[in-house]
């Protein structure tokens, strides 16, 4: 006696000429948005605006630790956005840079931050008020 047939499979068509298809389009479109320089492709940011972001990031840290190497690199940093403030602030920028020790590895220097505050003629200077603006004057 004879076994009747198997079911016969489907049969499907190949998915190779829509995926070469997507392939095609998207390095099309990818081609097109990368020649004229749209979102997310931009030229970078300027120096001066990455080392705010870095100067700002590291202001935003409650107790900032770092190798040697990143605290020498900061600095450069630091003088180009002090530079880019305008001349008045400057005493207050280099103010917050003593007391969160951007300019000495992370430690405060407080006999500096002292210094730069009776500059600004501020009615309190001591070690106490200088710690607290060191954590209060946080972004």
């Amino acid at each position: 006696m004879r076994e009747p047939p198997a079911p016969a499979r489907p049969v499907r068509p190949s998915r190779r000429p829509a995926v070469v298809a997507v392939y095609v389009a998207a390095a099309g479109l990818g081609y097109l948005v990368g020649g004229r320089g749209l979102p997310p492709f931009r030229p970078a940011p300027s120096g001066a605006a990455l080392a705010g972001a870095r100067v700002g990031w590291v202001f935003s840290q409650p107790d900032p630790q770092a190798p040697a190497q990143a605290w020498a690199e900061l600095a450069g940093d630091v003088a180009t956005v002090r530079e880019a403030w305008p001349a008045p602030l400057r005493k207050l920028f280099d103010l917050m840079t003593a007391v969160r020790g951007l300019k000495s590895g992370g430690q405060p220097d407080w006999a500096q931050a002292e210094q730069l505050c009776r500059a600004l003629k501020w009615s309190r200077c001591d070690r106490a008020s200088l710690e607290q603006l060191r954590v209060r004057g946080r972004p």
